[in-house]
């Protein structure tokens, strides 16, 4: 509980002693996945509150609320992985001194910021401003290089996702419809 506390309040000490420990991969894995569940929850509600509002074939684009919370916590246990895989290479590319298994466990312990988002609108904005603080300064203690350098990353990661996921997006799209 200190460690998620010391998450929410930005301490750098506690997140240089998250990434550097080991037995912490499987806590960060555990705040993945809950929060991966209540994202999901929350957006099958959204899409039961505003369902009967859309036209129909915009419903039927969205999807049913249990596809919704289902992919949700597949793509963002997904992303986990391959976030944390792309941001470790790309700070090892500007000099960092880190691996994909700090990144697992900063970027997982980061997730609590999305708790934020059962707060209607202001939560979600609140949630990414902090995820994104949170994520450079994780990124900076795992590779032990300048904030300057773990924004750079951040940019370049998020960069190599976006045309990853364009990729992906464009093979998967015709199998899937």
């Amino acid at each position: 509980m200190d460690r998620i506390l010391g998450v929410l309040t930005l301490k750098a000490p506690v997140y240089k002693q998250i990434a550097e420990d080991t037995s912490a991969t499987m806590t960060a894995g555990i705040i993945v996945v809950v929060m991966a569940i209540l994202g999901g929850i929350l957006g099958a509600l959204m899409v039961g509150l505003v369902g009967s509002s859309l036209p129909p074939e915009q419903l039927a684009q969205a999807g049913s609320p249990v596809k919704i919370a289902i992919s949700t916590i597949i793509n963002t246990i997904i992303g986990w992985l391959i976030g944390s895989a792309v941001f470790a290479f790309i700070a090892n590319a500007f000099g960092g001194k880190t691996n994909t298994g700090e990144m697992l466990r900063v970027f997982g312990f980061t997730q609590i910021f999305q708790i934020l988002n059962i707060i209607p609108c202001l939560g979600s904005i609140a949630a990414l401003i902090l995820s994104v603080i949170g994520a450079i300064i994780g990124i900076r203690e795992a590779a032990e290089f300048s904030t300057g350098k773990a924004v750079l990353t951040g940019v370049g990661g998020l960069i190599v996702l976006f045309i990853v996921n364009m990729v992906i997006s464009l093979i998967l799209s015709p199998i899937l419809g």
